[in-house]
């Protein structure tokens, strides 16, 4: 099916107006830069009831760790105790999911400035686990889903360790 005139003119207008309202990278091509306002980055993870937030697995490959559930997980960038940019609660599989707008932040500053943070005890899950301090883990690329004008990079977790 042949697009209209009238669809090519307001393509073209639209190209035209993004090319002059964002100033475009050495290298970016008009429709690299369409993808990259048109994304998300999905920070996502599972979180499981240990000392180091990950699942024991059975020589059967059934998983032994309960997943935490209801547990609040921060993502936190900077340095120190950082700035909080999103707060969510795992599902009862201890899965999480945190989605950002690609045009606030970029994979390089979310890889290198960023962490999850499970900040609820893991006395809560287990009463035989530390009552304080917080499961903590880097992130790292998984890489990038392209649907039709949607771009999600996707970023994982990697080991949790528990932080003061």
């Amino acid at each position: 099916m042949a697009l209209s005139k009238r669809t090519m003119l307001f393509v073209c207008l639209l190209v035209a107006a993004v090319a002059v309202a964002v100033p475009i990278a050495q290298g970016q091509t008009i429709g690299g830069l369409i993808a990259t306002l048109l994304g998300i980055i999905r920070v996502q993870g599972v979180v499981y009831c240990s000392v180091n937030g990950a699942a024991s697995v059975g020589t059967n490959g059934a998983i032994l760790t309960p997943p935490f559930s209801n547990a609040t997980v921060q993502l936190r960038c900077g340095a120190g105790s950082g700035t909080v940019l999103e707060t969510v609660q795992t599902n009862a599989k201890g899965e999480f999911s945190i989605l950002l707008d690609i045009s606030f932040y970029t994979l390089p500053q979310i890889l290198s400035g960023c962490r999850v943070v499970v900040t609820t005890p893991l006395a809560s899950c287990n009463a035989a686990l530390p009552s304080t301090g917080c499961l903590t883990s880097t992130l790292t690329s998984l890489g990038n889903t392209v649907v039709p004008l949607l771009t999600t990079v996707n970023v994982g977790t990697g080991v949790f360790s528990v932080s003061a």
